[in-house]
């Protein structure tokens, strides 16, 4: 499968933004960091986790995409002093769904451009490149680190 045959939102976004990527097309499904990886052939360290959280109360709460290295987990309590909230939720999988058309595991942060902050852990701009969903379980994106924090006009910030 070539960029050109496959299409989600996410190439399309970056091929309109003129930024360089590999698509890296899937033999199965993957759904995890680990199964990512293997697929795609690269480090743990290289995929990027993508979990959607809420701060604020309902009704008025706030999407926010939080980004880290594959290998790394998610400090709930650096994440909320990061964005100044006391709460952070992650939302569940059927909310993602159902509500955001989103499915865990193939979660694309281009996809979240004007629906959600970003926000990156330094440890994602450890690695020259790195792996992003591209929205759909059968394919990956591999860009620099560096341009996906500029196209996301990622915030970066300690939440691993």
């Amino acid at each position: 499968m070539s960029s050109q045959d496959f299409t989600s939102k996410s190439l399309e976004y970056l091929r309109s933004r003129g930024v360089s990527f590999v698509l890296k097309p899937h033999r199965r499904p993957a759904l995890t960091c680990e199964l990512a990886a293997e697929e795609r052939g690269v480090r743990l360290s290289q995929i990027v986790k993508c979990m959607i959280g809420e701060t604020g109360e309902a009704g008025e709460s706030e999407l926010v995409a939080l980004l880290l290295p594959g290998d790394r987990k998610l400090k709930s309590s650096k994440a909320r002093k990061s964005l100044g909230v006391r709460s952070l939720r992650l939302v569940s999988p059927e909310l993602l769904k159902s509500e955001h058309g989103l499915i865990v595991g193939a979660i694309s942060p281009v996809d979240l451009i004007g629906r959600a902050k970003v926000v990156m852990d330094p440890g994602v701009l450890e690695e020259e490149f790195v792996d992003i969903s591209s929205g759909d379980p059968l394919a990956g994106i591999e860009l620099s680190s560096k341009e996906l924090k500029d196209v996301l006009d990622a915030e970066i910030a300690e939440i691993t």
